[in-house]
């Protein structure tokens, strides 16, 4: 039957449904048999029960989970039905019958043109619009100019595990904060495998499915070409007969015991039948001959305009799809960053490793890459690393702490990475370290711990000597601020 998703947590793979009488059924994680999709709140479903009517043995996302105002679906409907089968054959029957309106409506005789009930570029976004809706909801919401998308394709297992392991170290955050996020990027990375492993496609049936269906003109028109063929066969079937009469009334005449009189008018009858239907027979073939002709044009000429379009639409689909996944999957990564860097069971856990760069799905990265030996990288984490590092150049900004207090250490460091998840540290300790990070690398800003047995004034100058740092400015953390600092 069909239903709704009124409750679901990924932490305990249990969840209910509600139906169109509002009884409630349990919705658990064994259940749910649909690779596109991942069970959220506000989603609409097709399910089964087991004997208790309770218990939901079978579950899948329903195709149909939005009613445009112009739609032939309403969800009415959805909620009258029980299952999609019954929707789309609505759906169908709904078409049939524009079909035959139009095929009430028009003069086939006098037709000298089919024209479009939809445009192409319609229907293909009706074709894939499940697909279309996905990325174009996400595109809307999200503006990623100027941002720092991550790849997810290349990253998914790092974002996933960044994840995985905020969730295991913070017991007050739970999957179910993330549902949303990787529902979406499940049902995009679905689409994206599909369009990456359908290579050859086949057009010309996707034609018929996708536009010629949707033209109610031409299929209007195929219907009147039908009936003329089923006209044509009943006219010389009529002929048939008749001749097959005129036979046997001449075989009567033969015999002069029969009122002749009375079949010759009866024969002149049948051969008038036969002139009138011979008569329709060539209106008819020529009614056919242009009908057959009109459909035969309209479909190899749209097809030529659609193979065209269609490879257009579906690479921009695909690309789409892409950029859609990667949005996904930054908007998630950022998610994960400002609750990690708010974490203070990950301050506690993972910062006290030495990790001075931020929470989020690029540290995880980095740490894989720093462990490979580079001398012995395959091919794809060749490809893995390279990413990374042109993300760092192009996306890092660098801070220099000096201290060797660590509490001054820690709160600075989470501070600042706190502001931007491509915000890493440096942390160093000695003079000599100083002079050889500002020499080798620029930073964004400088923070100087005043307690430092050092020269600060000397450390500035050197920077302001540097080739990198010139220009960066350094702070001298006040004595005031180190003694506010919390554990």
């Amino acid at each position: 039957m069909h239903g709704k998703i009124l409750r679901y947590s990924i932490s305990t793979g249990s969840g209910v449904v509600t139906n169109a009488s509002k009884k409630i059924f349990e919705l658990r994680k064994e259940s749910w048999h649909d690779t596109r999709f991942l069970p959220v709140v506000g989603m609409f479903v097709e399910f089964r029960c087991d004997t208790n009517g309770y218990s939901i043995t079978d579950a899948k996302a329903s195709y149909y989970q939005e009613f445009p105002l112009n739609g032939i679906i309403k969800e009415n409907d959805f909620w009258k039905t029980n299952t999609d089968e019954e929707l789309k054959q609505k759906e169908q029957d709904t078409r049939n019958q524009m079909v035959q309106k139009i095929f009430k409506e028009t003069n086939y005789f006098a037709l000298k043109t089919i024209e479009t009930t939809s445009s192409i570029q319609d229907c293909l976004k009706e074709y894939f619009a499940q697909e279309f809706n996905a990325i174009k909801f996400i595109l809307d919401e999200n503006d990623s100019s100027g941002t720092s998308k991550i790849n997810y394709l290349l990253t998914k297992r790092f974002l996933l595990k960044a994840m995985d392991y905020l969730v295991f170290t913070d017991r007050n955050i739970t999957m179910d904060t993330f549902a949303n996020d990787l529902q979406r990027l499940n049902q995009l990375e679905y689409s994206y495998k599909n369009f990456t492993k359908n290579i050859n496609l086949n057009i010309e049936k996707i034609y018929e499915d996708c536009f010629l269906e949707s033209q109610y003109n031409y299929r209007g028109t195929i219907k009147a070409i039908l009936g003329t063929k089923e006209k044509i066969l009943q006219l010389n079937n009529k002929i048939k007969n008749s001749i097959y009469e005129i036979k046997q009334i001449k075989a009567k005449l033969e015999n002069k015991k029969n009122d002749e009189k009375s079949l010759n008018i009866k024969l002149e009858n049948i051969r008038f039948i036969i002139a009138k239907s011979e008569e329709e027979i060539k209106i008819l073939n020529k009614t056919l001959e242009n009908l057959t002709a009109l459909t035969d044009g309209f479909k190899n000429q749209h097809l030529k305009i659609f193979e065209v379009v269609f490879k257009k639409f579906y690479e921009i689909l695909v690309n789409k799809t892409k950029e859609a996944m990667d949005i996904c999957a930054t908007s998630l990564d950022d998610k994960i960053w400002k609750l990690g860097m708010s974490s203070t069971a990950i301050k506690n856990m993972f910062f006290k490793h030495d990790i001075n760069d931020s929470y989020c799905t690029m540290t995880f990265l980095g740490q894989y890459l720093r462990r490979l030996d580079k001398n012995k990288l395959s091919e794809n984490e060749r490809v893995v690393y390279n990413y990374y590092f042109k993300y760092k150049q192009s996306h890092e900004k660098k801070f220099l702490i000096f201290t060797t207090n660590q509490k001054l250490e820690m709160s600075l460091k989470i501070q600042i990475m706190s502001i931007s998840k491509n915000y890493s540290v440096v942390i160093v300790k000695k003079d000599g370290e100083f002079y050889s990070n500002i020499n080798r690398q620029k930073f964004e800003l400088g923070y100087i711990d005043p307690y430092i047995d050092i020269d600060t004034k000397q450390l500035i100058e050197e920077a302001r000597n540097s080739k990198y740092n010139h220009d960066t400015k350094f702070s001298i953390v006040t004595k005031e601020q180190i003694a506010a600092i919390k554990d």
